[in-house]
C-alpha cells in the first residue's frame, strides 16, 4: 500500500535527509588522510549497519521529501533498524567509544539524531493502520541484505564487522543460526515499536 505523506512530513523528511547524508559526506572526508580517496572511505564504511541505515534514511527520506509518497512498510521498517542502531551503540558500545574531533559530531548525527528523528518522524506523520502487525516481516529485509554484504566481504577481506558474523570462527551453521536470531531480534523489536506507537497513538 502506498501512502501520501503531508507536507509539512515533506519538509521534516527531507531536513532529515540531509543530515544523514551530510554526516556520511563529513564522515568520508574525516576518514579520507587514513583511506585515500572518497571512494575507499565510503566502501569501508559500508562494512558497518549504521552507515546502512543511515543512508537508508538519506535516501527514503529524501524520496518522500521529494515525492511525498512511499510505500507504508517502509517508514516502519527505517524506523525499527535505526531504533536498533541506537539502542546496540548506546547499550553495548559507547562505553568503549570515544571519538573526538568532528567524529565527535557525526557519531551523535549516525546514533542518536537520525534514528531519533526518524522515529518522531515515522510516528508523527504515519498512521498506526498504515503499518499492522502484517508488516512485522518487512523488518527483516534490511539486515539479511545487509548480512549477505558482510559475509561477502567477510569471505574476501578477512573482516568481519560483527562477531555473530564470524564465519571462521563459528562455521557457516552456526552463523545461519545467528541470522536467524537476527531475523527474529528485528522482528521482535519492530513488535515493540508498534506497540508502544499504538499505545501512545491510537488513532487510525
Amino acid at each position: 500500500m502506498i501512502i501520501d505523506i503531508s507536507r509539512s512530513g515533506r519538509v521534516v523528511a527531507g531536513a532529515i535527509s540531509l543530515a544523514a547524508l551530510a554526516a556520511i559526506v563529513v564522515q568520508c572526508n574525516l576518514n579520507l588522510e587514513r583511506d585515500g580517496s572518497p571512494l575507499v572511505a565510503f566502501a569501508l564504511l559500508l562494512r558497518f549497519f549504521t552507515l546502512w541505515a543511515n543512508l537508508a534514511a538519506g535516501v527514503l527520506l529524501g524520496w518522500v521529501a521529494a515525492r511525498g509518497r512511499i510505500h507504508a512498510g517502509i517508514p516502519f521498517a527505517l524506523a525499527t533498524a535505526l531504533a536498533i542502531v541506537a539502542v546496540v551503540y548506546w547499550t553495548l558500545l559507547a562505553a568503549d567509544h570515544h571519538p573526538i574531533g568532528w567524529d565527535r559530531y557525526t557519531n551523535q548525527v549516525h546514533h542518536t539524531i537520525v534514528p531519533l528523528a526518524t522515529i518522531i518522524w515515522w510516528a508523527e506523520f504515519t498512521r498506526p493502520v498504515d503499518a499492522g502487525w502484517r508488516s512485522i516481516p518487512i523488518v527483516t529485509i534490511a539486515p539479511l541484505v545487509y548480512t549477505g554484504f558482510a559475509l561477502t566481504y567477510g569471505a574476501i577481506s578477512g573482516f568481519y564487522p560483527y562477531f555473530f558474523l564470524d564465519v571462521p570462527k563459528f562455521g557457516m551453521a552456526q552463523v545461519l543460526v545467528n541470522l536467524i536470531g537476527l531475523a527474529a531480534a528485528f522482528m521482535l523489536f519492530g513488535a515493540l515499536l508498534l506497540a508502544l506507537r499504538r499505545l501512545v497513538s491510537p488513532r487510525a
